[in-house]
């Protein structure tokens, strides 16, 4: 186990700038939407709150000023680093541990709100049950739901893809197990972006043979060599108050 969390690590260390640098340049204002929408529903502000998983900080200038102490776990310390550059207030912990760790250190009904966004290491029911644990208040998952552009069209349509809702249905299905009765707030994105006959090609090289990408260039872009393609991104919050597990 400790071997495995090691390379866990070393992935998320190395994947670290590339991550930091994706996040940067979107311009989906998700974090600053999620924080009014916590505002709307009374659980911001709040006096302890968890991010778990929480990277490289994506939520924290959004969500660090709505309460009085701000935990943020991730198991790589690079991911870490990049945080703290983010950190304007005084009252935010940042903690290198892995998360079975972390859950295990903790006390029950420590924080106020936990929220957790694409976190790959939920993926057991019991997962959800130590999160409804440590809270003390409100539990968040925020997942995204569907991303539909260009290539997810052509990857729906050619290709054998696992679909991107997959953890928001098991989450679901557990959480009616363990009986939380829990809301859904989604949160969608429009964007339109221009796609060239180029990048098309080179993006689904390794999939399709020449032949197959001349066929879809052609069904696609019709001869032009670029075309104005729209996006729409769909989130979706898992959110309920504690429960008894």
């Amino acid at each position: 186990m400790q071997s495995e969390n090691q390379e866990i690590e070393k992935f998320w260390d190395e994947f670290s700038g590339e991550y930091e640098e994706i996040q940067s340049e979107s311009v989906l204002n998700i974090a600053e939407d999620v924080a009014k929408f916590l505002l709307s529903k009374k659980i911001f502000p709040c006096e302890y709150l968890l991010d778990l998983a929480g990277g490289s900080g994506k939520y924290l200038p959004a969500f660090s000023a709505f309460s009085r102490a701000y935990d943020l776990v991730d198991i790589s310390q690079k991911m870490l680093n990049y945080a703290r550059k983010k950190d304007v207030l005084e009252n935010v912990r940042f903690i290198h541990q892995n998360q079975a760790q972390f859950l295990q250190s903790t006390a029950s009904d420590t924080y106020d709100f936990v929220f957790s966004a694409m976190n790959p290491a939920l993926f057991r029911k019991a997962d959800l049950v130590e999160l409804n644990r440590i809270s003390k208040g409100t539990v968040g998952i925020l997942r995204l739901k569907s991303d539909t552009d260009l290539f997810a069209q052509v990857e729906k349509m050619e290709l054998t893809v696992t679909e991107e809702d997959q953890p928001l249905r098991e989450y679901k299905k557990w959480l009616k197990e363990l009986a939380y009765p829990f809301s859904v707030e989604r949160f969608s994105f429009n964007q339109a972006e221009i796609i060239s006959a180029d990048f098309f090609s080179e993006y689904f090289s390794m999939d399709f043979s020449k032949e197959k990408l001349a066929d879809l260039l052609q069904t696609f872009f019709e001869g032009k060599e670029e075309i104005s393609s729209s996006r729409r991104i769909v989130f979706e919050l898992l959110y309920w108050e504690k429960g008894k597990s």
